[in-house]
């Protein structure tokens, strides 16, 4: 918080300065303002919930803004992580220099740092589509701290089974315009276990490896296959979000069964533990 203290003074006299000389922006001012922005430390963030909001998503999700607009909600991040990365400016409180460990090889940073973006998602608020839209690039949903969602896809040119090498100890990293997100499961949220994680563009919910009320891992999902998801098929459970999942009670009570179907990081280690693959289980909406 010392940080931004200093940056609202710095920005506020910038500000007057201007509007006591009457003259426009200076390039290199505005750029030396925004780097010292980019490495003060970011450990809070803006959570704020507007009228209609479900309480289903105002207990789980923070770091988001989230409205109600006719037949969706409207999520809107800024996907800045509140814990250490190497991918922070290296004078960044947050920064660290550690990357996530692998069984196979290590990782290696990309050339990218952290920045506030300005995500928008129109979610449908009660989707009962089984479609299965496919998935595009960028944001394909936000994770329950606020973290755009990716599929499994990597830039082009590039592979995931390449990118995921350059994942942070939270298995995150940035676009090359700053756009920080999760491809993959991220052990803040989830660990081999039923945790809520996120929820997709087309509304349904994210959760982790397992169904709470088998306590098995899922199965038999198809990386990057033209019609593959990674929907819950725990044979009869894809329709079925249990009372007892961390966050969901009140997601399930307001939901049918046709209403409540539901996706899990797929049941695989390291780049196989994506979080959405090729296709959407129902109509998405928009992301920009």
């Amino acid at each position: 918080m010392k940080n931004f203290k200093i940056v609202a003074l710095l920005l506020t006299f910038a500000l007057a300065s201007q509007c006591k000389s009457e003259k426009k922006d200076d390039s290199s001012s505005t750029l030396a303002l925004l780097a010292l922005v980019s490495s003060a430390s970011t450990s809070s963030c803006t959570t704020s919930f507007g009228a209609g909001v479900p309480d289903w998503i105002k207990n789980s999700f923070t770091c988001v803004t989230v409205s109600v607009s006719g037949t969706n909600y409207v999520f809107k991040t800024n996907s800045l992580p509140t814990y250490k990365s190497a991918y922070w400016a290296s004078t960044n409180s947050l920064y660290e220099s550690a990357l996530y460990s692998n069984s196979t090889k290590s990782n290696a940073v990309n050339p990218n740092k952290i920045s506030s973006q300005n995500v928008t998602l129109t979610i449908p608020t009660n989707n009962t589509t089984t479609n299965a839209g496919s998935v595009a690039g960028g944001a394909v949903g936000v994770a329950t701290n606020g973290i755009i969602l990716y599929n499994d896809a990597a830039a082009p040119g590039d592979s995931l089974s390449t990118e995921y090498y350059s994942f942070d100890t939270s298995q995150g990293h940035p676009t090359n315009t700053g756009a920080y997100h999760y491809h993959v499961e991220p052990p803040k949220l989830s660990n081999n276990d039923s945790k809520m994680i996120g929820i997709a563009l087309d509304g349904y919910l994210v959760f982790g490896k397992k169904h709470d009320s088998t306590a098995n891992p899922t199965t038999g999902f198809t990386l990057g296959g033209s019609t593959s998801s990674t929907k819950c098929i725990v044979s009869g459970k894809e329709t079925e979000v249990p009372e007892t999942w961390d966050q969901a009670a009140n997601y399930n009570l307001s939901k049918t069964s046709g209403t409540a179907r539901h996706y899990h990081v797929n049941n695989g280690s390291e780049v196989n533990g994506i979080l959405i693959s090729g296709r959407y289980i129902g109509t998405a909406g928009t992301s920009n």
